[in-house]
């Protein structure tokens, strides 16, 4: 059966996915994290990628994602995920297959939609039952993001501000520390698949209009409803209509 095509639209954010071969526990050490964060940073120097958000877990990855020219995320993915694959292998003197085939790729609307995300990423080893605040978590992009991480930063928070129409950062930090803590003390946190398996996510409006640049005749759209949306005193952001466009397999 032939692959989905990728389709990258420039301008846009992408949630990035990719577990660990077989979901193995590769980067069960923090060492091998650190690996990983070590070409982040050197991809952000070499690609015209910018990244919003990121988390390192112990067999898999999220990034958030935007490029002026998305089809450059193509290329920065590649060079970041084989270079780590390289040097695991080489450290371990180990051979075969690091990655679990093909990563994933969430074309993610502005606004509202992507601060959802962004929250997705931040909560992800509170799913897990690892952690009980992301700040206890290294290799995140929590730190970078409330400002506690100043040196070797990878996060572009400028065009993360840009991606949320956040006027300035001292309104986005009251806002994303105040709105995380609501999220932690609904103590209601599950996996919400649309993130990782969708081909974009966003309001029906936006859906539609991008449609037309993924020519499957397997596509559709549905509709959902984001669990613990991102409505409370502390937001900032207009709540929207969710729907997601998948494929029929």
């Amino acid at each position: 059966m032939p692959r989905q095509r990728r389709i990258w639209i420039d301008g846009s954010c992408y949630h990035i996915t990719h577990r660990c071969h077989r979901r193995s526990y590769l980067f069960k050490f923090s060492k091998y994290r650190d690996l990983y964060i070590k070409y982040l940073q050197l991809m952000v120097k070499r690609y015209k990628v910018d990244v919003l958000n990121y988390i390192v877990t112990s067999n898999h990855v999220h990034l958030l994602l935007w490029a002026k020219n998305s089809g450059e995320i193509s290329s920065a993915i590649q060079y970041l995920h084989s270079r780590t694959a390289q040097d695991y292998n080489n450290i371990k003197n180990r051979e075969g297959a690091f990655w679990t085939d093909r990563y994933h790729s969430t074309l993610i609307q502005n606004g509202y939609h992507l601060s959802c995300c962004l929250f997705y990423i931040d909560m992800n080893m509170i799913r897990a039952g690892v952690i009980s605040h992301p700040s206890e978590w290294k290799h995140s992009g929590y730190h970078e993001i409330i400002g506690s991480k100043q040196r070797y930063r990878i996060i572009n928070i400028k065009c993360l501000l840009n991606s949320l129409n956040m006027p300035d950062y001292n309104i986005f930090k009251d806002w994303y520390t105040n709105t995380l803590e609501y999220e932690l003390q609904l103590n209601y946190h599950c996996r919400n698949s649309i993130w990782t398996e969708a081909a974009a996510v966003g309001s029906k409006e936006f859906i539609k209009a991008i449609s037309a640049n993924f020519p499957s005749r397997k596509k559709k759209i549905l509709f959902a409803q984001i669990e613990n949306k991102i409505k409370n005193e502390y937001s900032k952001i207009a709540e929207e209509e969710t729907a997601y466009l998948t494929y029929n397999h």
